[in-house]
């Protein structure tokens, strides 16, 4: 009698169970599926404003959120928080978006993250709809034709952490304004056409314990490196392949927490054998400059350094050595008298 009794309230449990899970499991399907009307018609005003594009799964017929390509929703709330529109390298599945970034992305007013890269097929300017993303917390739009001025509106972006606009046709000054981004700390506007000075307003209100990151690679940037940047927790810092002079001198030191620092093909000048690193630095490019002094002896102690190169400069001396880092000669070559290992014996 006990252990029937004891069966069936067993049995009751478990169908409690059961009942209880396949509620949940449809009310969170549910949830999960129910994309916001508004972001909907956001979208399909977007999908119309190229001239074509591969966003064929963007139909009414189907739930944005777990049906569209390319859209990430919010599953509690059913919000649109990302748009992601990327091509591999190898391009096996190509994306093509004919046209401008429509403006009406700004109705998207949850999103968090968006991305275009390796997007050939888009152009034009970045729209000031933009700006109504508050929410915004990073901005990709990687190797396109998307070209004219890097906009000052970017810096009402208040949630911005990334900002990265690599290899397209942005031309014109860098805005001082996007140093009042509270948030920002990697910053990447490589490969375009940037003309004028380096703002020093750049990562002045970093948040407390950050690092940043400032990408500022093959352009057209000339004057001095801004004096501010001695104060800035760099750990990646590309100015390569610009027009930069003066002195870069205050961007080292044992306490700073550079990573890797690239000044490669500018006209800086200043002497390097007053030059400090910390342990966590691993890669060094003062390459093609007017630097002079000699090497600093605490290269070859750098426990991390794995690539080093001081060609083209007026560098003297002898090569330090001891250390793990072994760099081929071209990286030494060009200089007023390098000697030692790999160079010829010092005399």
């Amino acid at each position: 009698m006990e252990s029937t009794r004891s069966s069936t309230i067993f049995t009751f449990s478990i169908n409690l169970l059961l009942i209880f899970l396949t509620l949940f499991s449809a009310a969170a399907s549910e949830a999960a599926a129910a994309c916001n009307k508004k972001d909907e018609s956001a979208l399909l005003a977007f999908k119309s404003s190229f001239r074509y594009s591969s966003l064929t799964s963007w139909s009414r017929s189907t739930d944005c959120c777990s049906s569209w390509d390319f859209v990430g929703c919010d599953s509690a709330s059913g919000r649109v928080t990302s748009l992601r529109f990327y091509n591999d390298y190898d391009m096996s599945e190509y994306i093509f978006l004919n046209g401008s970034i429509p403006a009406a992305i700004g109705d998207l007013s949850e999103l968090e993250r968006v991305e275009f890269s390796r997007i050939s097929s888009l152009e034009g300017p970045i729209p000031p709809q933009l700006s109504k993303l508050k929410k915004l917390q990073s901005l990709q739009i990687y190797q396109t034709q998307v070209s004219g001025p890097v906009p000052n509106f970017l810096s009402e972006l208040t949630s911005l952490k990334e900002l990265q606009i690599g290899y397209n046709r942005l031309s014109g000054p860098i805005p001082a304004s996007l140093g009042n981004l509270v948030h920002l700390t990697s910053l990447t506007l490589y490969g375009n056409q940037l003309t004028g000075t380096v703002p020093a307003s750049l990562f002045s209100k970093l948040p407390k314990g950050s690092l940043a990151t400032l990408v500022l690679s093959k352009n057209k940037l000339t004057g001095t490196i801004p004096k501010s940047f001695a104060r800035v927790p760099f750990s990646n810092l590309y100015l390569d392949d610009n027009k930069l002079t003066g002195d870069a001198l205050f961007l080292f030191g044992k306490s700073k927490p550079i990573v890797q620092i690239n000044l490669a093909r500018n006209s800086l000048a200043f002497d390097f054998g007053k030059a400090a690193f910390p342990v966590s630095t691993n890669y060094i490019d003062i390459s093609h400059n007017e630097i002079y002094g000699s090497i600093p002896n605490g290269i070859a102690k750098l426990p991390n350094l794995n690539y080093f190169d001081v060609n083209s400069n007026k560098l003297c001396g002898k090569i330090p050595s001891g250390g793990m880092l072994v760099s081929p000669a071209e990286n030494y070559a060009n200089n007023k008298c390098l000697c030692g290992e790999p160079l010829q014996p010092c005399k």
